[in-house]
């Protein structure tokens, strides 16, 4: 984290080609990267150019990997929870999906909206006819059930402070696995900010938080940030030590061109985690963390 702190302070991000950004993640990631790698299955490779949009698109490929994830841990996974939990689920497919691939769990899909888990049972009704062991409750993470005993909390792309309130939501239901992608950095504490720079990337998420932005000023009681407001971060008492809450925001406010600072604001996500008890292996927005004292990876 100091030296990707670095580069930041120095401003060595979002450059043209993203060849020098590529370089300092491989350099100072690497060692994260190969632990990654020597636990786990081989990470999806992405043929596309980072900060594109074919790369953003390609962000279903890293989907599909942690569900196979989370069928292989839990089909070896012999503790007595049986539930697997994924809020901000929105259309509840990768809920759906789990549940077809792991028939012995109980799959809870949360959001606040209901119509477009709805709208995706209909069209997917053919595909997870007879699924009995999915279900969806309305419910706003901020505010959730604290009731349940999931042996996972999954989310898919929890935009912005949604992926700290989810992982807040396990930490406290003292959850055995962790396993997730961030997305939106740009939108931590309601930020909705944004560097301006050259580029298509640049210009339609910048329409997008735009927008965003208009809308909480018409309506003050919005919000998708809940109780992680701006000093709310760093989140980590390790990061505490490197930075404060204006450099965070900062760093959100370059996200969107930049692996350096999205990489930033997710590793002060996994010192968060190791914080309360988790081992944590990091890869490009993918989380897999578990709890030591369980002993659970094989």
């Amino acid at each position: 984290m100091e030296s990707l702190l670095r580069e930041f302070r120095r401003g060595n991000i979002a450059d043209k080609d993203r060849t020098h950004e590529a370089l300092a993640i491989r350099t100072h990631l690497g060692d994260v990267s190969a632990s990654w790698d020597h636990a786990l299955p081989p990470f999806p490779p992405c043929p596309w150019k980072r900060r594109t949009l074919s790369w953003e698109n390609s962000k279903g490929i890293r989907d599909s990997y942690i569900e196979r994830l989370i069928s292989d841990v839990m089909a070896e996974y012999d503790g007595p929870r049986r539930l697997i939990v994924n809020p901000a689920t929105v259309f509840g497919r990768h809920a759906r999906e789990l549940s077809y691939l792991l028939p012995t769990f109980e799959v809870l899909g949360t959001d606040i909206n209901p119509v477009w888990n709805l709208l995706y049972g209909l069209v997917s009704h053919r595909k997870y006819a007879g699924l009995k062991n999915y279900r969806f409750v309305r419910e706003d993470i901020f505010h959730p059930n604290m009731e349940r005993e999931p042996a996972v909390v999954t989310f898919f792309g929890a935009c912005g402070s949604l992926t700290d309130g989810c992982m807040d939501y396990a930490l406290a239901l003292n959850t055995p696995f962790i396993i997730c992608r961030s997305c939106c950095h740009e939108n931590i504490a309601d930020n909705t900010v944004m560097v301006r720079r050259p580029g298509l990337l640049n210009f339609l998420w910048s329409m997008k938080n735009g927008t965003m932005g208009v809308f909480m000023k018409l309506r003050p009681s919005f919000s998708f940030s809940g109780p992680y407001l701006k000093d709310s971060y760093p989140r980590s008492k390790g990061a505490r030590r490197l930075m404060d809450a204006d450099t965070t925001l900062s760093l959100a406010q370059s996200a969107v061109d930049s692996d350096i600072c999205r990489s930033l604001i997710d590793l002060d996500r996994c010192m968060y985690l190791q914080d309360h008890g988790y081992d944590v292996l990091y890869r490009e927005e993918v989380f897999f963390a578990y709890k030591r004292e369980e002993a659970v990876m094989r």
